[in-house]
């Protein structure tokens, strides 16, 4: 499975011609952007950096830390340039975590740790992605039928499609996102 197409959105609305499937394909770029936002996290994996505060600490560093997870795929680099060997320390995926393995030290901070940051990296995204599908769909829908303040429906060619304007999409989709133990961000 991927992530929804326009066709996929098209099909949801019942949208039948192509005369908006520019437009379609940039609310499903706005409903990801939204739903990435919210959680603070790309939903497909992608490489990102960041630099450990591990240099205003004055105890000596057992774990650094990536602000984004899960992570897979890691770099670390000492405030010289020179790359980490991955046998010094362990990945804890889930947590963002790259703990110091025994006898090992960091003692060159602040470290910078590049990463492959995503949900698809999750083991459990198969079970998962269906419902991210779910939410950019009813994201780009509510945003599609929000873009006529007002109306209620709309009459193309001899079809009139109607929608409910008391949906409560985005509240819909937080409480998914909390049922799925997606963290919103703050």
């Amino acid at each position: 499975m991927a992530l929804p197409t326009t066709a996929d959105l098209k099909s949801y609305l019942r949208i039948e011609s192509t005369a908006e499937d520019t437009l379609l394909g940039l609310l499903l770029g706005r409903a990801q952007a939204m739903l990435e936002g919210w959680i603070d996290c790309p939903i497909t994996a992608e490489s990102q950096t960041a630099v450990d505060r591990g240099e205003t600490l004055e105890t000596p560093l057992i774990t650094l830390v990536f602000p984004r997870r899960p992570i897979g795929s890691v770099t670390v680099t000492d405030y010289d340039g020179a790359t980490v060997p991955s046998t010094v320390y362990t990945v804890d995926a889930r947590s963002g975590m790259l703990w110091l393995n025994p006898g090992e030290v960091f003692d060159n901070p602040p470290y910078t740790i590049t990463a492959q940051v995503g949900l698809s990296l999750r083991s459990d995204y198969a079970r998962i992605e269906p419902l991210l599908n779910e939410m950019i769909l009813d994201l780009a829908a509510d945003l599609y039928q929000r873009r006529t303040p007002g109306a209620a429906s709309e009459k193309a060619g001899d079809t009139t499609i109607s929608w409910d304007t008391s949906r409560e999409t985005v509240a819909r989709v937080m409480k998914s996102l909390r049922l799925l133990r997606l963290g919103v961000a703050q």
